[in-house]
């Protein structure tokens, strides 16, 4: 399986911590940070460069279009008529010359629409990469590999868009940067690259046009380059330019863009140091796994996943070329995958939390781990055998958990579709999880948490003053407000979660009753329903200057942040706590003092502390101090699941007098417990309620367009049922709270049981604290959201902090984190009979007395981390 002995030896070293970069040359010690190909191809000459050259170009068509003897693979047949007969429908759409005004393919029209001159060039690459891609002659179906009309066209409309659409520098330029940086580059190159000998043939000197043309239009680089200091080159964006940019320096024979462009994507791989911000950057992996894009916005699923298949092409690329520092990227991609990508993806399917506007596209969730299914496999070639045989078994669980099937058809190259397919045959091979079924993930530093259980897993999102309330972009996610607001999704066993979530979700759901979250009783408007149809707001005379891109346009528009700095949580082994204080947007505090135009809309929150609780078969959730400060009703939802109309739901329940409930049971309840099923695998859920409070049920059937949360999405109706719980708080309630239990898989009689013997006991749920204790695991956890010394329990908190204790027979131990990031020094006290300090985290001072034990922590720029303190009791 290894590729050879110098990869072996790569990927077996081990990283200290979560995207720490290696040492690669034990002698000269040199890091990714010191790490430059220049020093490697300095000491080649003029003949071994071009050789260089020549491998990084035929490695990239490889990975494009295979070869004669990858494709003769049976298992690529249908790929490869996919390729073909794709490339055959963008031949009956292309314009003859003579025909031709202003479009180069029917229905694209050109001049105005970046998009539209976007998909020309795809359209060319699919039929420059049909005609690149070797077919077997015994495959049924057009075959146009080697098809010199096919080639005739593609060159000929390459060099018709260049003269008209292209070239001229002042008309080019409109719509969105990324078509002129990335995505119209990227077909472009690949095009060249496929064709580059008979283009130069035919078209000589286009190829070099291209890529000056291009380099002029990378507006946010410098001098025609990356620039590592805009805000547009970072993460996969960078990534990407990077990518396009080795394969351009190819082409043209200039071996100090190929080492630079090298040298660039190499930054990707540092761990992103929130306390040593470098250039400005916050893009990229971060020591706790969390993935940020876009500045602030969680994006593991998206952004994160264009990134990992980016530099797994990059890899590609660059095999066993003296450009490679594999060295560097094999280990650290390997740790993407189990701290990074795994955590986020339950039974095959991408969670809703990291996909920042992209939630609102058809067709996400599965076909998202699709794509990083494809990364993995190739990747598992990289490593030792021992290592690869871990990742393969990885692979396997997840296409084996997954209901909806792993299509290998739509991976990009062919190796990993034959790859793939040996995999899943191979019987040697077992399935088997690569991070543990039950464990508990504080994604802190993008505002997430992730609960996992082997039939359950929960996904609560938070956001602050340093992560984005949510992402609305471009026409997409149009009805964002409260996703970042402690909404929570909770994915179930054995459930095909389309069913459950993804855009039909979005589309269908009341967007201001989103599970988990408080918000008043208004009606809110989209950005193209407040601007007269415009996907953004633009006043170029307001001195924030309002445009398409703007620093302003993203900071209150685009991915606003919050005002509130409480939101975060503490671990414990595979348990948690998280909690956030709601804010406001940063734009209606920016409003209040002036900042912003008369005419930007703004909107104000309600006022809450919310916590969540995850234990094994209980998720806890409290809220307190709920208020509005605009005396407006206030509503908050229990839970909001969504069933498919011919699926037939089933309600029980009983209330606090003994009532038990009718279904359907729409009404308002004193509830102590309810549970909900519908005849479909993985829909059964109980809740329970340990405080006496009117519970509004409902069934209700909801018919919505997709075109409601995507302008550019199809105008399909929706029909979708759905059950929800919620509490109405009435009009300027004043300290308002809620607390309930959800039980996952729990059926009507455990449920029932559960209500009678709770495991869990609401210690406070006050508006200075929340505490839960669950007796059966020996467990409390505690937030303390007021900055004054507090006591519940046997805790004292002398500050804001999230709080774990856990008893294990004459052990104690205690997690502490600070969910502020702002707190220098922590200072909390635990009441225990002659208590020995068995163990501590760096950072952590204590002093012990017969029956308490003080604990400083040193804190500052601990960024979420938890801290942990061992105890042993002498009694």
């Amino acid at each position: 399986m290894e590729k050879n002995l110098k990869r072996i030896l790569a990927s077996s070293l081990a990283l200290s911590t979560f995207l720490t970069i290696p040492v690669i040359d034990s002698n000269n010690l040199v890091k990714a940070s010191e790490y430059s190909t220049s020093q490697v191809i300095s000491q080649m000459n003029t003949a071994d460069v071009l050789t260089e050259m020549k491998k990084l170009k035929l490695n990239y068509r490889e990975y494009l279009a295979g070869n004669e003897s990858i494709n003769q693979n049976p298992v690529l047949d249908s790929k490869i008529n996919s390729v073909h007969n794709t490339a055959n429908s963008r031949l009956s759409a292309f314009i003859a010359a003579e025909d031709r005004e202003t479009a180069l393919f029917n229905n694209l029209a050109l001049g105005e629409n970046d998009t539209n001159l976007s998909n020309s060039y795809l359209y060319l690459y699919q039929m420059a990469l049909a005609a690149k891609t070797y077919k077997r002659s015994d495959l049924s179906g057009v075959n146009l590999y080697q098809n010199q009309d096919t080639i005739n066209k593609v060159i000929e409309g390459l060099d018709w868009l260049y003269k008209n659409y292209f070239e001229n520098q002042e008309k080019g330029y409109y719509g969105n940067w990324y078509s002129w940086e990335i995505g119209m580059p990227m077909n472009i190159t690949k095009i060249l690259l496929l064709l580059e000998d008979e283009i130069r043939s035919y078209k000589p000197g286009l190829i070099d046009a291209y890529v000056k043309s291009m380099d002029l239009y990378l507006r946010n680089g410098k001098d025609g380059d990356i620039d590592l200091t805009s805000r547009s080159h970072t993460g996969a964006n960078l990534a990407d330019i990077a990518t396009n940019r080795i394969i351009q320096g190819a082409l043209i024979g200039n071996e100090e863009r190929v080492s630079k462009a090298v040298d660039n994507i190499l930054t990707v791989f540092k761990t992103i140091d929130p306390n040593q911000i470098i250039n400005g950057n916050t893009d990229g992996f971060y020591e706790d796994g969390s993935f940020i894009q876009h500045h602030r916005v969680a994006y593991t699923g998206s952004y994160g996943k264009v990134l990992f298949n980016r530099i797994i092409q990059t890899m590609n690329i660059l095999d066993d070329s003296q450009y490679n520092p594999e060295e560097i990227l094999v280990p650290t991609v390997k740790e993407w995958i189990y701290k990074g990508f795994s955590p986020v993806i339950f039974e095959g399917y991408m969670m809703e939390i990291v996909k920042g506007r992209a939630l609102s596209r058809t067709g996400t969730g599965y076909q998202d781990v699709t794509s990083i299914v494809e990364a993995m496999v190739d990747l598992s070639s990289y490593l030792n055998e021992e290592e690869s045989k871990a990742l393969q078994s990885h692979i396997k669980y997840i296409a084996d958990s997954s209901k909806v099937k792993v299509s290998s058809g739509s991976f990009t190259s062919y190796k990993p579709i034959i790859r793939f397919h040996q995999i899943m045959e191979d019987s040697s091979v077992k399935a088997k999880n690569g991070i543990e079924e039950s464990n508990h993930y504080a994604f802190n530093l993008m505002d997430k948490t992730v609960h996992l259980r082997d039939s359950y897993a929960f996904a609560f999102s938070r956001s602050s003053n340093r992560i984005s309330k949510y992402e609305y972009m471009s026409g997409e996610n149009l009805m964002p407000w409260f996703q970042g607001d402690g909404a929570y999704y909770l994915y179930l066993s054995g459930r095909d979660q389309t069913k459950q979530f993804g855009a039909n979700y979005f589309a269908a759901i009341n967007p201001y009753k989103l599970p988990g979250t408080t918000v008043p009783v208004e009606e809110r408007k989209t950005i193209p329903e407040l601007y007269g149809g415009k996907l953004f707001y633009e006043n170029t005379n307001h001195p924030l200057n309002f445009y398409a891109s703007s620093t302003s346009q993203n900071d209150y528009v685009y991915f606003p942040v919050g005002t509130n700095t409480f939101s975060g949580g503490v671990k414990l082994g595979k348990y948690g706590v998280s909690g956030i204080q709601l804010g406001d947007e940063i734009g209606y505090k920016a409003k209040q003092d002036g900042l912003l135009p008369e005419e930007f809309v703004v909107y104000k929150n309600a006022e809450a502390n919310k916590s969540v609780f995850m234990f094994d078969d209980e998720i806890v959730l409290l809220g307190s101090g709920i208020k509005d400060q605009m005396g407006r009703e206030v509503i908050s939802t229990i839970d909001n699941r969504m069933f498919d109309v011919k699926e037939t739901s089933s309600i029980a329940g009983e209330t606090y007098d003994g009532r038990s409930l009718q279904d359907p049971a729409n009404g308002e309840y004193d509830l102590k417990w309810i549970n909900f099923n519908t005849d479909a695998e993985g829909t059964q859920i109980g809740y329970y309620f340990p405080e006496t409070a009117s519970i509004s049920v409902n069934n209700d059937t909801i018919t919505e367009s997709l075109r409601k949360i995507r302008t550019s999405n199809p105008d399909t109706k929706v029909t979708k049922n759905f059950f929800t719980l919620g509490l109405d708080h009435g009009r300027n309630p004043q300290n308002a709270s809620y607390a309930y239990v959800i039980l996952p898989n729990f059926d009507v009689d455990k449920t029932k049981q559960y209500a009678k013997s709770p495991s869990i006991q609401v210690l406070s749920n006050t508006e200075e604290v929340h505490a839960v204790e669950n007796k059966k695991l020996g467990i409390k956890g505690f937030n303390f959201f007021s900055d004054k010394k507090k006591t519940v329990s046997n805790i004292t908190s002398y500050n804001q902090a999230s709080i774990l204790v856990k008893n294990e027979g004459d052990t104690i131990t205690i997690a502490v984190s600070d969910p502020t990031f702002k707190l220098d020094k922590m200072k909390l006290e635990i009441e225990a009979s002659n208590p020995v300090v068995v163990a501590a985290s760096e950072g952590v001072k204590t002093s012990v007395s017969s029956k308490k034990t003080l604990i400083h922590i040193d804190s500052a720029n601990s960024n979420g981390k938890s801290f942990e303190i061992k105890l042993k009791i002498n009694d």
